[in-house]
């Protein structure tokens, strides 16, 4: 029914598309995505074979295509309201046309099972950059945390971290891979003996935690029919919610312990979290990846002979390659993953629902970064290699996190044993 849809489409085009963009064009919030007659003629030329290449196009190919689509419309900040208004006035077009002909009732429901392909697929490339765009700024949140004697931000904290690992599942479509959906009971007592008594703004709270609930759980009831059109609003909205809880902190003194802003001190010199963070998070991690039965690896990296640029340059210069290489280890991994200064010239890295071939692909790129790099000390090129090890683990993870973080370490002294500069696995 496709291929007769197609050759239909293919002699009607041009009047169903002339109609279209009449109607596009007198709307003046319309036209002023286009800058003149030429660039309107050629976006037309472009759209007609974008829709009859994907009419005949397998549904893998519809969804890759679409996808890529509502992706690309994010980044141009074109509207995801106004695009769909847009695909529905061209989907009405064809539909007329084709019932003024008399086609077959067949090619009309051809029709609507396509533009439906097209809306849900073009959603879900706009949540895909919804949910990247999230973590970044949730990252740089996190990364800009600072402890001071006025004010415990620690509750603020654990909700972004809470928030983080729901979007790494709405990411992967897996509500097991979310932490519990309701803020934890020890965070409503932080805010309740913070607004010492005032039952008012404790009322408001709980409204907030309720809405993000009941938002989270119907996301996640949309995912899993693939509903990415109904997932688009409610996520926007559960976003809404968490900028507003975030106000309620910022007047709010919140009384609670120092405990999980030393947990998650940053390193100064790398901006990674510290050893201190270790523990907590990566058993938090285990315990949601158990849960949405996915893989964790981990990458352990030591940069190579580094005592030796301690000496020789100085220690101005072993920072210098310490923030660098940090760097790169920072910026290959995802927003979803963590990064760890376990000390000295060594590194930890939790990569979440990544296989090893993931894994050892992401190794091996830092591995080239790191290799390809040239520092200057005192009028000097000098070269700085790094040892990896990569290890993958499955649930139900039946090693401890200790004995998890020995085998990384073990796999990456056996590149340090092979001559450096290597991948072990």
């Amino acid at each position: 029914m496709r291929e007769q849809l197609h050759k239909y489409v293919e002699l009607d085009l041009d009047a169903v598309f002339e109609k279209f963009y009449d109607t596009m064009l007198s709307d003046k919030d319309f036209s002023s995505f286009f800058k003149d007659d030429q660039q309107i003629k050629s976006l037309v030329m472009r759209q007609k074979k974008f829709l009859l290449d994907s009419i005949t196009a397998s549904d893998e190919e519809v969804k890759a295509r679409y996808i890529k689509l509502g992706e690309l419309h994010y980044e141009i900040k074109l509207p995801y309201v106004d695009y769909m208004a847009s695909i529905n006035i061209l989907q009405e077009g064809l539909i007329h046309a084709i019932a003024e002909f008399g086609q077959p009732l067949e090619l009309l429901e051809a029709t609507a099972n396509f533009f439906k392909s097209v809306r849900t697929f073009t959603a879900k490339g706009y949540l895909n950059k919804m949910l990247e765009s999230d973590i970044r700024d949730i990252d740089f949140y996190l990364a800009q945390v600072q402890r001071t004697a006025e004010i415990d931000i620690s509750l603020s904290t654990e909700r972004m971290i809470w928030l983080k690992n729901v979007i790494f599942a709405i990411k992967v479509e897996n509500r097991a891979a979310a932490p519990v959906l309701h803020l934890p009971e020890e965070v409503l007592n932080a805010i309740k003996a913070a607004t010492q008594g005032d039952q008012m703004l404790m009322n408001y709270v709980t409204e907030i935690a309720g809405r993000m609930e009941v938002d989270a759980r119907n996301i996640f009831y949309f995912l899993d029919r693939r509903s990415y059109e109904e997932v688009l609003p409610l996520y926007h909205e559960l976003m809404s919610i968490y900028k507003l809880a975030l106000m309620l902190t910022n007047v709010v003194t919140i009384a609670s312990t120092n405990s999980l802003v030393q947990i998650l001190s940053k390193d100064a010199l790398t901006g990674m979290l510290t050893r201190h963070a270790l523990r907590p998070v990566f058993r938090r991690e285990l315990t949601i990846a158990a849960a949405g039965q996915y893989d964790i690896s981990l990458i352990m990296f030591d940069i190579d002979n580094f005592k030796s640029v301690n000496d020789t340059f100085g220690h101005a210069a072993g920072d210098e390659v310490l923030a660098k290489m940090a760097r790169i280890a920072t910026e290959t991994i995802r927003a979803t993953d963590f990064a760890f200064r376990l000390g000295g010239e060594e590194f930890l890295l939790i990569l979440k629902g990544a296989s090893q071939k993931v894994a050892l692909a992401q190794a091996e790129l830092m591995r080239q970064e790191m290799e390809e790099i040239s520092f200057e000390f005192n009028g000097r090129l000098h070269q700085v290699t790094s040892s990896f090890g990569v290890v993958t683990f499955t649930p139900p993870f039946e090693e401890t996190y200790e004995r998890m973080i020995e085998i990384s370490d073990e796999k990456m002294y056996d590149s340090k044993r092979n001559g450096r500069n290597r991948v072990s696995f």
